[in-house]
């Protein structure tokens, strides 16, 4: 291992230190081994180091500590990656204090790639799991990667939906990496793993799940996202803050709405009402608002629903001559198909009910 990363991971072991300072000490010198070299004046006159952390940084004895880590990792089969290696996700790099060091196990490759994070409660409704694994699938088939935190409920459905469909997502962890938790997806983050995507923590290994870990954790899951959509969450939570970061953080944030009388979706309905939160009523109204995805993304235009439906060779006809001429006023449909009126205003309902057409001012009908 070189010096540098034994720096780095140094520096994430000094109190108080923070990874916004470390950043901000690595850019100030030529290069990172000169940072325990330099005096206490020196380090003073850098943005951010006070009495306490130039302290912690001259009193530094933890080099020994700094190779078991090294050692553990390798053992592990964990890839490090510091701040300064091209490989680090840049949009992470965008966030206001991103982590100083990523323990990450699987493929590094996929941080970098186009994603959004699937967030949501640990006791989802049944709703809830319904929607979680719909959109879920749904992001998977237009080409991109699903990110959430491997916690019980809305994030362990989009973790489980997303190998199943032998797609690529990233699980990120409020422990060290070697310490999931929930110890029952163990599992499942090896298969994570595995099949291509990746398992990440900014805490060293042993770290134990600590409530104080998961608000940091959280913005990580925004921060690594293009966005990120809130399935399912009361008032309060975990995923009220990763929302608010991702506010913070300029990420989009999708609300999926829920039946008035369930308390389990008031927080996704706090953020509609705020403005803050965008409602979506399907993974279409999610890539709509992210017109430049082009690269790596495959937009699949789902059948209409005409196409679909068992119609009646009659109501199949309306439906031909929409799609061929666009919308219709009502006379000129019934002279085309040369139906009685009753009887073309019984289909057109039916086919409305359907949702399958619209009517619009002027009795005018066109497909939906």
């Amino acid at each position: 291992m070189s010096n540098p990363l034994r720096t780095v991971i140094a520096l994430s072991l000094i109190p108080n230190l923070g990874a916004r300072r470390s950043k901000t000490l690595l850019q100030s010198v030529p290069d990172p081994e000169s940072i325990f070299r330099l005096k206490a004046r020196d380090l003073l006159g850098i943005q951010g180091v006070g009495k306490t952390v130039a302290h912690g940084i001259l009193s530094f004895k933890g080099w020994e500590e700094v190779d078991r880590i090294l050692d553990r990792a390798d053992k592990l089969g964990v890839e490090l990656l510091p701040i300064e290696d091209p490989r680090y996700p840049s949009r992470l790099k965008e966030i206001f204090d991103p982590p100083l060091l990523l323990w990450v196990k699987g493929d590094v490759g996929i941080l970098e790639s186009h994603g959004i994070a699937v967030i949501g409660t640990r006791m989802p409704s049944v709703y809830g799991r319904e929607m979680a694994e719909t959109f879920t699938e749904g992001l998977l088939s237009a080409g991109l990667t699903i990110i959430s935190g491997l916690a019980y409920g809305i994030d362990t459905l989009a973790h489980k939906t997303t190998v199943d469909r032998k797609g690529k997502t990233i699980a990120v962890l409020g422990s060290g990496i070697d310490r999931i938790y929930p110890r029952v997806n163990s599992f499942l983050a090896d298969q994570i793993a595995d099949n291509g995507g990746a398992v990440i923590s900014e805490f060293p290994p042993g770290t134990k799940p600590d409530y104080m870990n998961f608000p940091v954790r959280n913005r990580v899951v925004s921060g690594l996202s293009l966005g990120v959509l809130v399935v399912e969450t009361g008032l309060t939570g975990g995923s009220m803050i990763t929302a608010r970061l991702a506010i913070d953080q300029n990420r989009e944030v999708f609300v999926i709405p829920h039946p008035l009388i369930s308390t389990k979706g008031g927080g996704g309905h706090r953020l509609i009402r705020e403005g803050t939160g965008k409602l979506v009523e399907s993974v279409r109204d999610m890539l709509d608002e992210l017109p430049w995805l082009t690269n790596g993304v495959r937009h699949e235009t789902p059948q209409p629903r005409w196409k679909t439906a068992e119609l009646s060779s009659e109501m199949l006809g309306i439906c031909v001559m929409l799609d061929q001429l666009g919308r219709l006023q009502i006379d000129t449909l019934q002279e085309r198909l040369n139906r009685p009126m009753p009887l073309l205003l019984t289909q057109l309902l039916t086919l409305e009910c359907e949702g399958i057409i619209r009517q619009s001012a002027g009795k005018e009908f066109d497909l939906v």
